[in-house]
């Protein structure tokens, strides 16, 4: 794949564990690995996996072509939060980390980072306002 030129977020669809519920962080890149190779891909479709505690798991190589956008994954790096709508802050910092590690490898910056609803308007992800995540790549 040629270098990726934008990000675009995710959220794996699974429930919005609190930290005070033993089921906090259970899910990870290796259960959504398991659930896309099920669903016929060869691998987990996300190049980053951001698990509710913030720890950023990888997937795909970020070169390697994803399967995470129908239609818009050529050029594009996969990022999925673990949950449904309500990121935790550590996962919001952690989303800063990675902006940051992304945008000194390959020069993406703010206004090409996207949710997956901006392509396909029946999905909710990433579950959060894309204005507001942008507003704080670009300030953070």
């Amino acid at each position: 794949m040629k270098s990726p030129e934008r990000v675009i977020l995710h959220c794996s669809a699974t429930p919005d564990f609190s930290d005070s519920n033993e089921k906090y962080d259970l899910f990870g890149a290796s259960d959504i690995d398991d659930w896309h190779r099920q669903r016929g891909f060869d691998e987990i479709g996300y190049h980053w996996v951001i698990r509710r505690t913030g720890i950023i798991e990888s997937g795909r190589d970020e070169l390697e072509l994803g399967a995470h956008t129908m239609g818009h994954n050529t050029g594009s790096i996969g990022v999925c939060f673990i949950g449904m709508k309500d990121p935790t802050e550590i996962q919001v910092i952690a989303l800063l980390i990675l902006y940051s590690r992304i945008r000194r490898k390959y020069g993406i910056d703010y206004t090409n980072w996207f949710g997956h609803n901006e392509f396909n308007a029946r999905k909710s992800c990433p579950g959060i306002s894309m204005n507001v995540l942008r507003e704080l790549l670009r300030v953070g």
